[in-house]
């Protein structure tokens, strides 16, 4: 019983720790992606606060009991045309484009 116990804690110890270091692990990937675009700092910051507004905004949408599954599509789908607009204001087209090529290869199912 007690290396049942010890097992399951060194699981959820291990779980744990994967589940903390994802962030961090996204944050340093997105900074590698903005040195190879070579953003300013200032568009640097400001791409992380339109990083951070795109998730909150997005679980705000997702979390509001008041829609129903079409209405919140709907809703994401427009919020992410705003979201593309702000992307285009603060980088070049050249920046854009790498930035959507980043986007897109995170998404792509791994085998």
């Amino acid at each position: 019983m007690k290396k049942i116990l010890l097992v399951c804690s060194l699981i959820l110890m291990t779980l744990a720790s994967f589940a903390q270091n994802k962030p961090k692990d996204m944050k340093t990937l997105r900074d590698s992606i903005f040195t190879v675009m070579k953003l300013s700092t200032v568009n640097r910051q400001k791409m992380h606060d339109l990083i951070a507004e795109n998730g909150k905004a997005q679980k705000a949408i997702k979390d509001d009991p008041a829609l129903f599954y079409d209405q919140r599509q709907e809703k994401i789908e427009a919020w992410k045309k705003e979201i593309t607009t702000k992307e285009k204001a603060i980088l070049t087209p050249e920046q854009f484009q790498i930035w959507r090529d980043f986007a897109k290869s995170l998404n792509k199912p791994k085998s």
